[in-house]
């Protein structure tokens, strides 16, 4: 089964045009420790997205990690993906609050969200209807 992240858009710049996800720096442009194994896995579903409260969730693009290997000719740790979406999605009918959407890179744990991102693949991509 597949993994959910969540990258926060100001956190995300140039990964759909160079087709990759990169793992987040600390302020002083190093590597963040608790990235140095990557979280990510091929097959994670990753998602680029804003919040504008915690009960506010913009989706800007879904992609599907394609390899457990980091890009080649990259500085930074960047796992290739196949960005599959791109848009404005604006989730609002959730039962709770988001208390990480702020943070670069988070798991998604909500069921709600989950099952909007997964509509919002490419058909390639999504199980059969008797999942």
């Amino acid at each position: 089964m597949a993994t959910f992240f969540g990258i926060e858009e100001r956190d995300a710049q140039d990964f759909i045009a160079r087709h990759t996800v990169c793992l987040p720096h600390a302020a002083d442009g190093s590597p963040e420790l608790q990235y140095t194994v990557s979280p990510m896995h091929k097959e994670d579903i990753v998602f680029i997205k804003h919040c504008d409260s915690p009960f506010s969730l913009h989706i800007k693009a879904v992609g599907i990690v394609q390899s457990d290997y980091p890009a080649e000719r990259m500085p930074d740790v960047c796992l290739p993906v196949d960005w599959v979406w791109q848009g404005e999605k604006v989730v609002e009918q959730f039962d709770e609050s988001i208390p990480l959407c702020g943070e670069a890179l988070y798991e998604e744990h909500n069921i709600v969200i989950q099952r909007e991102i997964i509509d919002l693949l490419a058909d390639r991509y999504r199980m059969p209807q008797a999942w």
